[in-house]
């Protein structure tokens, strides 16, 4: 069950490059970025609500707050390179934040890193860099080309940072709290540039009112979803399955923006399904090494 809570989140997220490209055509990517946490905290405090659950705001753990940066920095970061380049763009997103988070799980949560489990986190790294490359000549990734890139870069650094604080918190803090308390605490800090940057749209559009919302319902719903399968699954495990968001972002970009999908991307997608295929098959002998000691 919980694994499925890991591919649904990796679902919802997918749509995010959609929405994203959908919404900058409206607003600009710091009221996207506000919308986001807003609607986000707004979707979460609903659902404490029907669940009959007291509506608190943890603010004075330093995790909160570490989180808060990382995902602000995540979304405001994510946003900005989504408007400036392809829809599916985010994926690069994936590979640092692979790398970054496996780090993590050995040094920090002391999770091991058996042989297989090294070659499916490369296996998932080089299929998502296959699929970012896409075959284009490498003089297209100098320059102003290089800046979505590097902004996503930094975006994946926040997402893994607050992938971290969830980890962190999720033992302690109601899963639901815990994600409302760091959305409304961070629509409060990403809303600080909005009066300097928003432009009343010459035009509204029904479809970018939606997006926006959706994207908050998508921020609440996934990460509520994800730090649920934080309490009973691999940190590591997690963070590989959730990878898998790649293949429908892809898809999505193809039939909704039609931007082209090459053998090059197909080929990283089958890689990196080989890396989750890998990193999920049971380790038989090493259950039954642990029994009989």
């Amino acid at each position: 069950m919980y694994y499925i809570y890991v591919i649904v989140a990796s679902l919802m997220w997918s749509f995010v490059g959609i929405m994203v490209k959908t919404a900058s055509g409206m607003v600009d990517s710091s009221m996207i970025t506000l919308c986001r946490f807003l609607f986000g905290a707004a979707f979460l405090a609903c659902f404490l609500l029907l669940k009959k659950k007291r509506l608190r705001v943890f603010w004075r753990d330093k995790w909160i707050w570490i989180g808060v940066v990382g995902k602000s920095g995540n979304y405001i970061f994510e946003n900005i390179a989504i408007t400036m380049g392809f829809v599916y763009g985010n994926i690069v997103v994936w590979p640092v934040q692979a790398i970054f988070l496996a780090a993590i799980s050995v040094i920090f949560f002391k999770e091991k890193m058996y042989l297989r489990k090294v070659m499916a986190v490369i296996f998932c790294i080089a299929g998502v860099i296959l699929i970012s490359w896409r075959g284009v000549p490498l003089k297209e990734f100098s320059g102003t080309n290089l800046i979505p890139l590097g902004l996503f870069a930094l975006a994946a650094i926040g997402a893994g940072i607050y992938i971290i604080s969830q980890k962190k918190l999720v033992d302690s803090m109601n899963s639901l709290n815990m994600n409302f308390s760091a959305f409304l605490l961070s629509s409060i800090l990403t809303a600080v540039p909005v009066p300097f940057t928003f432009k009343v749209p010459i035009e509204f559009n029904v479809l970018a009112i939606c997006s926006l919302v959706g994207l908050g319902i998508v921020t609440g719903a996934s990460f509520y979803l994800y730090a649920e399968a934080l309490k009973r699954i691999p940190f590591l495990v997690a963070v590989m399955i959730s990878n898998s968001s790649v293949i429908f972002t892809l898809l999505w970009a193809w039939l909704f923006y039609h931007e082209v999908i090459n053998g090059y991307m197909l080929a990283g997608t089958v890689i990196m399904l080989t890396g989750l295929v890998l990193i999920n098959i049971p380790y038989r002998k090493q259950k039954t090494t642990e029994k009989e000691e």
